[in-house]
């Protein structure tokens, strides 16, 4: 009679397994905590008027004058006014040096409104748009950055490292302007 036993023990073990089971709850998954509010949000305002004058010399030599129309891989963006209560202005501009187009990106910690700033209080980041090169600033003196008193406009004057040689190999310097 070894046919009961083994009925026997599987329906022991299926009421064991249930009864440890019942206590048995899904995991809780908390939301996700809303994103910060005091973060300066980007215009996503038409770019077709932001005119830059911003001279590249160096590893790529030629003139900004105005930034790319908005596409989905590409867009400009400046936080301008939107950036006092956040304390950091940003800025990311899109345009043709001679037949290639680059981003610049500026970016300031520790904003305290309209004035001059310098590194390490400011980054300036210049990158090929498919990012194959970087440039940035880095060290004490490597940049110099004002924001005017309309927060949309102001100059820049940096010596930038290629990232893939560790080399200064890049200068920028000009006038920029966004809208926000």
């Amino acid at each position: 009679m070894p046919r009961p036993r083994i009925r026997l023990a599987g329906i022991v073990l299926v009421a064991l397994f249930g009864a440890g089971c019942q206590g048995v709850q899904a995991p809780k998954v908390d939301a996700p905590p809303p994103a910060p509010t005091s973060t300066p949000s980007p215009s996503p305002t038409a770019a077709a008027n932001w005119t830059q004058s911003l001279d590249f010399s160096g590893d790529v030599h030629g003139t900004m004058t105005t930034v790319v129309p908005v596409s989905p891989q590409i867009r400009s963006e400046c936080t301008g006014r939107n950036s006092r209560p956040a304390g950091v202005w940003a800025s990311t501009l899109f345009g043709f040096v001679g037949s290639d187009v680059y981003g610049v990106l500026f970016a300031v910690g520790q904003y305290r409104g309209p004035g001059s700033y310098s590194a390490p209080d400011v980054t300036v980041q210049v990158h090929s748009s498919d990012n194959s090169a970087v440039w940035q600033s880095i060290g004490e003196r490597s940049a110099k950055f004002t924001v005017g008193p309309d927060e949309e406009s102001g100059t820049v004057d940096a010596s930038l490292t290629n990232l893939g040689s560790n080399q200064a190999t890049m200068q920028l310097s000009g006038s920029w302007n966004c809208r926000t």
